[in-house]
């Protein structure tokens, strides 16, 4: 008992802390290496404005109407997001297995 009030006064809130650093961590120290090679910044924005768009794109391709299995009720909109992410989905798997084969297939001609 007494080991059992121990881990939950103090082990579970230090485990806590040290989520929140870790986490702070894997978010600060990318940032810092990015904006310490602009260059590389700069295409990193370009490569996530480009995923944005075809988002958006996909966003209005996307049905507007509800969605209802038995008691399950999903609204049109609601609906055009999960639609929109399908699409989006499916767009960047034919892109990476395009881009897989080009880069194996580019390194014969070279």
């Amino acid at each position: 008992m007494i080991m059992q009030d121990f881990i939950i006064s103090y082990i579970i809130p230090l485990a806590y802390v040290a989520l929140g650093v870790a986490a702070l961590g894997a978010i600060a120290f990318p940032l810092i290496q990015m904006f310490s090679d602009l260059k590389k910044a700069i295409t990193t924005f370009v490569a996530v404005g480009i995923i944005a768009v075809v988002f958006i794109v996909c966003y209005f391709l996307a049905a507007n109407e509800p969605f209802t299995i038995g008691d399950y009720h999903v609204e049109a909109g609601q609906m055009r997001f999960i639609e929109a992410g399908i699409f989006l989905f499916y767009l960047l798997l034919v892109g990476s297995g395009v881009a897989i084969l080009y880069s194996s297939v580019s390194r014969y001609f070279k």
